[in-house]
């Protein structure tokens, strides 16, 4: 189930929420307050947690052929787990994860939430039989459902403060359209990274996956033109991540800390990852670039706390 993949998940939503939703809120000076309890914000983060997980045990249930070609010592359905209880797994994640949100829904009077787990099970299901043996499909698919995680975090939370104030503030639908600003942000942020880290991955797992007649990026456009792509992918992240770090007035020149913070976490993981991936020959350097793009990623987390630590402090 990809146990530091799930922590990342839960991290990036409890981040989002702390760090980023609730000081952009006290900034404001309206007293508003998060509508969420601690219980019901711990359930959707759990939403998310069981889709993630019940994903990944698909996956590895459909690709157990290509994975002991790709990574036999990782290989875990059809050895540690039998096929059969790992099904059950992935069914079992995936409608309780459907009825926890149903439940949020009706508890808060919010619907449209529904529809992203729903989304992203369906997407999931198909993710390896269909999606991921077509180009650029399977990386798609990934990446939107990565960039649901940051808007699963406001998904009944935002929708909540605003149906309590609304009545209260008039400044309450900017507050809404702005905090949907925010982490529409932060989720183009995930989805372009994805995007570069899903193709590295499909670079080193090359081998197995034409064994399994895959048709991804490196086998159908080859190699060098994704190098290229992921690269480029990565180069667009960490651009949008640098306007966004300006567009909220962190400059460093008057906030030096705050450009050692981008430029460690951030900039440069996200560099080496680029330049990794142009040169790269290897499997073993496509594993690093991989790991370097996750690294990016888990700096985003850090660069959203300092970031929730400037609006709060204005």
């Amino acid at each position: 189930m990809r146990p530091i993949n799930l922590l990342i998940v839960a991290a990036t939503m409890y981040v989002l929420r702390h760090f980023l939703i609730a000081p952009y809120i006290d900034a404001q000076c309206l007293g508003m307050k998060l509508r969420l309890s601690e219980l019901d914000f711990f359930l959707s983060v759990l939403v998310v947690v069981l889709l993630t997980a019940a994903g990944n045990i698909i996956n590895d249930y459909f690709d157990v052929k290509v994975d002991l070609i790709n990574k036999p010592d990782r290989v875990v359905v059809g050895k540690t787990v039998k096929r059969r209880v790992a099904m059950v797994l992935h069914q079992s994640f995936n409608i309780v994860g459907v009825l926890i949100s149903v439940y949020l829904s009706f508890k808060y009077n919010v619907w449209w939430p529904v529809i992203i787990p729903i989304t992203i099970a369906t997407l999931l299901w198909f993710y390896s039989p269909i999606f991921k043996k077509q180009v650029f499909s399977g990386n798609l698919v990934v990446a939107l459902c990565v960039s649901f995680v940051p808007i699963w975090a406001g998904a009944y939370e935002i929708p909540s403060i605003i149906k309590y104030y609304v009545d209260i503030h008039q400044n309450a639908d900017l507050l809404h359209t702005n905090l949907w600003i925010i982490i529409g942000a932060y989720a183009l942020f995930a989805f372009l990274l994805s995007l570069s880290r899903e193709a590295l991955k499909d670079l080193e797992d090359l081998k197995g996956d034409k064994v399994g007649q895959y048709h991804t990026m490196p086998i159908v456009k080859g190699e060098s033109f994704t190098r290229i792509y992921a690269a480029f992918m990565m180069l667009l992240c960490l651009g949008a991540v640098s306007l966004a770090f300006f567009r909220v007035g962190l400059h460093p020149s008057t906030d030096i800390n705050a450009a050692l913070v981008l430029t460690a976490c951030v900039l440069l993981p996200g560099l080496l990852t680029i330049l990794l991936s142009l040169f790269a020959r290897k499997k073993s350097h496509y594993s690093i670039a991989s790991l370097l793009a996750k690294t990016t990623m888990a700096g985003g987390l850090v660069l959203c706390v300092l970031a929730g630590n400037y609006l709060w402090s204005c």
